[in-house]
């Protein structure tokens, strides 16, 4: 018994416990516990004990997508996002890094669309229509959904930044970049870059009557009767572009 009181005597000396530390030592373990709780951005959501990271996104993008639709692109803000989705601002850039960014994850939209158009043309113009019109088709029936593509037609016809916001988009990050890879000379790439305009009105008209509007009998349409009356006049299109425009 005394070599048990003995041995646990020197226990104590060897690790002593925080009543024994220095003042500074104390400190700074509280300071860095304090610290470490508020710089983590996972720390200050209102989540549960039970919420993944995946759940945070999403509350997240839900809230954001409300915000967009009925604020405007200009009048949202990361913080308006934060308290709508009951967290904390820095959260949201954790995730979303800019408010640019979280539209175009809130909208579904493609991270890098001219990188997968010219990846669509490059083989070459032979299939390059019906390689297109299944981009779009399955963009439209397997990555959008109609809550997400409702929600961003109500935003670029009922504000005015939204709408500038998508064109911007659809001008700097698709028509421009695929353009100026395809066309070195600077009037080509501007000729280019109308003629895919016109396509993909044309194909965003499509697809607006398709899956937004729903007008039959273009909304049930088999896919296959689709590539046989759209495809070949985007075909036309596509093939004028490679024969005057790109070098053989």
């Amino acid at each position: 018994m005394t070599q048990s009181r003995a041995t646990k005597a020197e226990k104590q000396r060897k690790e002593p416990s925080d009543s024994l530390k220095e003042p500074s030592e104390v400190s700074s373990d509280v300071e860095t516990s304090e610290l470490n709780k508020e710089t983590s951005p996972l720390s200050k959501i209102h989540r549960g004990p039970s919420a993944s990271r995946g759940e945070i996104k999403k509350r997240i993008i839900e809230a954001a997508r409300g915000e967009f639709v009925t604020q405007g692109y200009d009048h949202t803000t990361m913080r308006s996002v934060a308290r709508s989705a009951g967290c904390d601002p820095a959260l949201i850039t954790y995730y979303f890094n800019t408010k640019q960014k979280l539209f175009r994850a809130c909208m579904d939209l493609p991270l890098d669309p001219a990188s997968e158009i010219i990846a669509l043309l490059m083989p070459g113009p032979k299939d390059a229509a019906r390689r297109l019109v299944d981009y779009v088709l399955d963009l439209y029936e397997h990555k959008l959904t109609s809550e997400t593509l409702t929600a961003l037609m109500r935003a670029l016809t009922t504000d005015t930044s939204t709408s500038q916001r998508f064109r911007t988009y659809m001008r700097s990050d698709v028509l421009e970049q695929v353009s100026h890879f395809l066309a070195a000379d600077p009037a080509d790439a501007r000729r280019l870059g109308e003629m895919l305009e016109l396509l993909l009105s044309m194909l965003y008209g499509v697809v607006t009557m398709r899956y937004i509007i729903a007008l039959e009998p273009l909304a049930s349409m088999p896919r296959q009767r689709i590539h046989a009356t759209l495809t070949p006049f985007i075909q036309e299109r596509i093939d004028e572009i490679f024969v005057s425009l790109l070098p053989q």
